[in-house]
């Protein structure tokens, strides 16, 4: 009798061993598991903030967390939709002002994102809608920009990695529980992402690791870059750097808010810093810096960069890349009053396509207007541009190129906000 309590005991203390391990080692892995979490943030905020977009999502994740403040805007809403080249070719404010001297008022705002594909950008073209659906609202205007080297092959299949982390920081939150029946293990993936590393994934923060590395590599290497460019040259990457260095620590004093300027700010509506918040001396410095970043063998290397992205010159399309560039038009439709599609000047000077390539591209410009019932200003070769308002191979430039477009576009456009302005006083809204 005494052995049969015995063993029972010493069962019990047993059993009682092991649940109690079991529980130590749950929660043994859970901060260690936490930890790594915080830790991982800590080491991309840190990354982001001294270093910039390092991981390709700051300013997309900043656009997402601002798309109820566009929808909430007092009076009528004009978004400018599009790649980096709009995030750095459009002046909301310089379109404001302009449309004010037009008797036009409207409150306009930078939605353009550097690295995107049509895919990722109907994703936040579909946030868009859902954020003026919540307030019962329609944007007076949208202004969506079609640049034909953004539909090609060579772009859909551009930089793999980032696809995963950039749609899963613009899904939503049950788009991103559907794939847990089409892909458990990639289901875990998207959670981490969009839940516990603020939309930052693991092979994103190994690029950024990589870049980091090769800016101090790059730093370090000046005697073996010297051997490999002349001397003059080296001269003007060295005069660049100088250049940059003064300009982002001046900005960082006169807009100390405003500093990170990729990051999506309501002061600037979206935009970047514009010529005309700046000092003289620090004008200046956009000037020295502009002309230094036009050096020939400069922009040979953009065109370069922009061939092995894009296959800008031979303009190969991707059917599914425009048929996903039609589908934002749908969206942007049905919450906007009035919707317009633009296309961007071009740099006459560098960007020349094949004439195949021209070919294709007109046939593409012909089917996107007739499928998407809405019309295409293009000022891909308008004569108000030359080489000396672009920074490289396809962006405008801060001190004269931005300016130009933002004020020509506003006068193109000032009509179509007119129309909106009367369906909106004849009681039009989105919901009843």
């Amino acid at each position: 009798m005494n052995s049969s309590i015995s063993n029972s005991d010493s069962a019990s203390s047993a059993g009682f061993s092991s649940k109690r391990a079991a529980i130590y080692t749950v929660a043994l892995t859970t901060i260690i598991l936490a930890s790594a979490v915080v830790l991982m943030n800590v080491f991309t905020y840190l990354a982001e903030k001294n270093a910039g977009d390092v991981f390709g999502v700051q300013r997309i994740r900043s656009i997402v967390q601002s798309l109820d403040y566009m929808a909430a805007s007092d009076g009528p809403s004009v978004i400018m939709f599009g790649s980096s080249l709009t995030k750095e070719g459009f002046s909301p404010r310089r379109y404001d002002e302009t449309l004010t001297q037009l008797g036009v008022s409207a409150t306009s705002f930078n939605v353009g994102v550097g690295n995107m594909k049509p895919s990722y950008q109907l994703l936040l073209a579909k946030r868009m809608r859902e954020a003026y659906e919540r307030e019962g609202q329609k944007a007076g205007l949208a202004i969506i920009e079609f640049t034909p080297f953004l539909t090609t092959e060579a772009r859909q299949v551009f930089r793999p990695f980032m696809a995963e982390q950039v749609t899963t920081v613009l899904m939503s939150s049950d788009e991103v529980n559907q794939r847990v029946t089409q892909d458990l293990e990639q289901y875990a993936r998207m959670l981490m992402i969009k839940y516990l590393r603020n939309g930052v994934s693991a092979e994103a923060i190994t690029g950024g690791i990589r870049y980091l590395i090769g800016v101090v590599q790059m730093q370090t290497a000046n005697a073996a870059a010297r051997e490999v460019y002349s001397e003059k040259y080296q001269q003007r990457i060295d005069e660049r750097k100088v250049l940059q260095r003064q300009l982002k620590q001046q900005i960082a004093l006169e807009y100390p808010l405003t500093g990170k300027s990729h990051v999506w700010n309501p002061k600037t509506q979206g935009g970047l810093i514009d010529m005309v918040d700046l000092s003289e001396a620090s004008q200046e410095l956009v000037r020295k810096l502009t002309k230094n970043l036009r050096d020939p063998k400069t922009l040979g290397k953009g065109l370069d960069a922009r061939i092995e992205c894009c296959d800008i010159l031979e303009l190969n399309f991707n059917e599914r890349s425009i048929d996903e560039f039609l589908a934002i038009v749908e969206e942007f439709k049905s919450f906007s009053r009035e919707v317009v599609i633009v296309m961007l000047p071009s740099n006459p000077e560098i960007a020349k396509s094949n004439p195949e390539a021209i070919v294709r591209q007109e046939a593409l410009i012909k089917r996107v207007t007739l499928q998407s019932g809405v019309p295409i200003m293009n000022y891909q070769q308008h004569p108000n541009f030359s080489g000396e308002q672009f920074f490289d191979a396809t962006h405008l430039s801060m001190d004269s190129g931005r300016l130009e477009f933002s004020e020509l576009l506003a006068n193109a456009t000032a009509k179509y906000l007119r129309t909106s302005l009367e369906k909106a006083g004849s009681g039009q809204r989105l919901l009843p």
